[in-house]
């Protein structure tokens, strides 16, 4: 049942879904992503979507004109369908990019929960977008006794007081900023240097200090390490099974139809992590539950296309 559309579809929606799970790696890499305009962050998803829904579209018309085509050999003399001897097997190249993808698709998911979330989240990217980031600044004043806060950062404790900094304002001198806690690795002390976000153009978002100990970027590596090492696998794994593969260019929509709903719903999961800002806990919740579903697809396909049920 393959075609020029087909063809030409599939092969759009297959690179569409390579670049939005890259694109979507984008927060395991750098937390500077969540600046990013919505439109910038959805165009590639948007794109495949649309590759997806024609792919869809020209299989259904082509597997009709196949069945329709089929009726009339078989009604006639010629009760050998030539066709039938046409080998459906992909090429190693489309195989193991459709490995490739099928594992980028759970690490991308999880890269969404990446990073800052919730109130604190929509005021990064407030800050992010306004041109600020994460400075160095000098302490003016510490406040109280510092104390340990138990976490150990390269073999240096991590000291916790309230200070007063010394913050370099776009609007002239650096102003003194009071902040009730403030992290430091070793004991803070006046003229020390602390990390600190804030846009020197914007006053008003106030300033934050940098938090060690967090496990958003241990998370992000990992998250990275298992998609490379998914696709190795994947890209092996579908190469060596390429027939199985083949069978899903013939469109069937008790497969093709459950697998597209549970991809789509993985992606609006995600959706509601990007956008929605929920708290950590729950943000990972619905990550978690978004990596599962190409999973969930792979194995509707397989049981329906082994088993035909």
């Amino acid at each position: 049942m393959s075609t020029v559309w087909t063809r030409t579809t599939g092969w759009l929606t297959l690179i569409g879904a390579l670049v939005t799970e890259v694109w979507a790696l984008l927060p395991a890499v750098s937390p500077s992503a969540v600046a990013l305009s919505a439109p910038a962050r959805l165009l590639p998803l948007l794109v495949t979507s649309v590759c997806a829904l024609g792919w869809l579209a020209a299989a259904a018309v082509a597997r009709r004109r196949e069945r329709a085509r089929r009726e009339l050999v078989r009604r006639s003399a010629f009760r050998r369908d030539p066709d039938q001897d046409r080998s459906r097997t992909p090429g190693r190249t489309a195989a193991a990019l459709l490995g490739v993808a099928l594992a980028l698709g759970p690490t991308s998911a999880l890269a969404q929960a990446v990073g800052p979330d919730g109130a604190e989240g929509r005021w990064t990217q407030r800050v992010l977008r306004a041109g600020g980031g994460l400075y160095t600044v000098e302490i003016a004043e510490v406040l109280g006794t510092p104390r340990r806060t138990g976490v150990n950062i390269n073999d240096h404790q991590v000291w916790s007081a309230p200070m007063v900094l010394a913050v370099p304002w776009s609007d002239g001198e650096p102003r003194r900023l009071t902040l009730d806690r403030v992290e430091t690795l070793d004991e803070p002390e006046p003229g020390d240097s602390v990390s600190l976000m804030f846009a020197a153009n914007d006053l008003e978002l106030g300033a934050r200090a940098h938090r060690y100990g967090a496990m958003s970027g241990i998370a992000g590596l990992w998250i990275l390490i298992l998609g490379l090492i998914g696709s190795i696998f994947g890209a092996g794994t579908l190469v060596s099974g390429r027939e199985t593969v083949g069978r899903l260019r013939d469109f069937a929509p008790g497969v093709h139809l459950p697998v597209a709903a549970l991809l789509a719903l993985g992606a609006g999961l995600d959706l509601l992590v990007v956008y929605a800002w929920p708290p950590t806990a729950l943000g990972w919740l619905l990550a978690l539950a978004a990596a599962t579903t190409p999973a969930l697809a792979v194995l509707w396909a397989l049981r329906r296309l082994l088993y035909r049920r």
